[in-house]
């Protein structure tokens, strides 16, 4: 499980005036990893900023990055979380493994034009094209969608309702898509 959460990192320098060390503090939102017993295990090295392929999955993201104010403020010297329990996660180790060697550089890597192959030899013909085409007029259809529901509410505590609004139901919608899938 994963969700956004706020992070308070310490710095410490030296005060050349004073000669003596100061601390100061900075605050950012990054993402937070946790263990089956809800205790952090990681977070992202760097803080996030919002980020969507479309305009509705910005106004996703920028929401969940809002909910991080709901939540307890994370200590950066304190991750992993006192009581964090590493999991046995096969595909995690392979992952771990995987990256260990693209940062050692001893990473085979298989060319894309081979994956793709494998990929229609199971899946059948990928047409890149029309995966392309539906994509873009996704796209737009999500930005007229914005726009119409949006754009143009006059207090910014009437577009932070839609904005929760919004975003609930599609976590909803997802949520019955996954017991859909799973049964």
């Amino acid at each position: 499980m994963w969700n956004y959460r706020v992070v308070r990192k310490r710095h410490i320098y030296s005060d050349p005036k004073a000669k003596k060390e100061r601390v100061d503090y900075t605050y950012a939102i990054h993402e937070a990893f946790y263990d089956k017993n809800g205790h952090v295990g990681s977070i992202t090295q760097d803080p996030i900023e919002p980020f969507g392929e479309n305009i509705e999955d910005l106004r996703h993201s920028w929401v969940m990055m809002a909910e991080a104010f709901g939540q307890p403020i994370l200590d950066y010297d304190n991750i992993p979380e006192p009581g964090y329990e590493r999991e046995e996660d096969p595909i995690g180790s392979v992952l771990d493994e995987r990256m260990r060697a693209l940062e050692t550089g001893t990473a085979k890597t298989t060319p894309w034009e081979e994956v793709k192959s494998g990929l229609e030899e199971r899946l059948g013909p990928f047409d890149e094209e029309a995966y392309r085409k539906r994509t873009e007029e996704e796209r737009v259809k999500k930005e007229q969608a914005h726009g119409k529901a949006f754009i143009g509410t006059p207090t910014l505590e009437g577009l932070m309702e839609k904005l929760y609004l919004d975003y609930k139901q599609q976590h909803q919608r997802e949520e019955v898509e996954d017991i859909q899938n799973n049964t």
